[in-house]
């Protein structure tokens, strides 16, 4: 078999882990970084006598999109490498101009072939207040929720709970000037602290009840397959709002046995959105109780893949390979 492999340069270990294991069980692979789409790289689609040719050109070498039987959708970083100089009249539309282009070619590529997963199915998924709503329809439970830009309905909501969190729906790192990288993490808030909240009418933000925690999970789903990692965050002062502030814990993080219940959950919260692939985030409090916060169709993966002896990459590559179980149609509980 032959597998694409759509994703940028600087892209974590996981691609190469993946590659390595599709490799090993005969296919022939070739990894497409976007971000040196348009300058390095080319596509070209030929629409000519009722058929169909596109090809991907790179360092004179051509490769035929036809020939791929499978997709991995990953990442994009479309037009990075323009040139600094380029002014934004120019550069901001070529740059979508070119993830236009990308995006109608691999979903035209894509019409009766296989991707993991499809752009549309992501995008859907990537809908925080659609999660959780079908979450919650699934019987998981979800935190009291508010997103607004309305610092007084944030204030009204806060005096309902002991303590809520704040954080993003789309971006978790801000760039400045510089291309310093500020990462935004999960915050915790007392209601009394919620005073003062100007700009927040510029913004809206998740704000949400705290959930005690007695620890967290990461949950990677690939297919039927399910592999979840405890993180002990209640052990690290910095990371007990959002574990992420203590990268120390991802040495920590053991396997973990989740009741088959909310197994069942996660797997319909799958077929729901059509997802080969995600993410998930867990909390389970100090009753034993489950808590869904949110589900990343293209989220990380490869720090949990060590404390699994990189069997998601396997996994991954079983379902890109047809050796495993596909989702290719959403399931529709309306």
């Amino acid at each position: 078999m032959e597998v694409l492999i759509v994703t940028y340069s600087d892209d974590d270990e996981g691609i190469n882990n993946v590659t390595e294991a599709l490799q090993s069980k005969g296919a022939n692979v070739y990894r497409f970084n976007t971000n040196y789409y348009p300058t390095q790289i080319q596509l070209a689609s030929h629409y000519i006598n009722n058929t169909e040719q596109v090809k991907i050109i790179s360092e004179d070498v051509v490769h035929n999109l036809a020939k791929f039987d499978a997709v991995w959708y990953r990442r994009i970083r479309i037009g990075q490498e323009l040139p600094e100089e380029m002014a934004d009249e120019y550069k901001i539309p070529a740059i979508e101009e070119s993830k236009t282009t990308f995006w109608g070619t691999l979903a035209s590529w894509g019409i009766g072939k296989f991707v993991l997963d499809a752009v549309a199915d992501i995008r859907r998924a990537e809908n925080k207040q659609l999660q959780l709503k079908v979450a919650n329809r699934l019987g998981l439970r979800i935190p009291a929720t508010l997103i607004t830009n309305s610092a007084q309905e944030v204030k009204a909501f806060a005096h309902n709970y002991s303590a809520v969190i704040s954080k993003m729906q789309y971006a978790f790192s801000i760039y400045d000037g510089t291309e310093d990288e500020y990462k935004v993490y999960s915050h915790k808030w007392q209601p009394e602290e919620l005073e003062d909240m100007t700009g927040l009418e510029f913004s809206p933000m998740i704000f949400q009840e705290y959930v005690e925690k007695e620890c967290e999970f990461r949950v990677a789903i690939v297919g039927e397959q399910i592999f979840c990692g405890k993180i002990p965050s209640q052990q690290s002062t910095e990371g007990q709002a959002d574990w992420r502030k203590d990268g120390s814990l991802i040495d920590d993080i053991v396997p973990y046995d989740l009741p088959a219940s909310i197994q069942l959950k996660l797997l319909h919260l799958m077929d729901y959105f059509g997802l080969n692939y995600g993410a998930v985030d867990l909390i389970k409090t100090p009753e034993g109780k489950f808590v869904f916060l949110e589900v990343n169709p293209v989220g990380e993966f490869s720090w949990l893949d060590q404390a699994f002896n990189n069997k998601i990459s396997e996994a991954i590559a079983n379902v890109l390979l047809n050796r495993a179980r596909r989702r290719n149609s959403p399931l529709n509980l309306y």
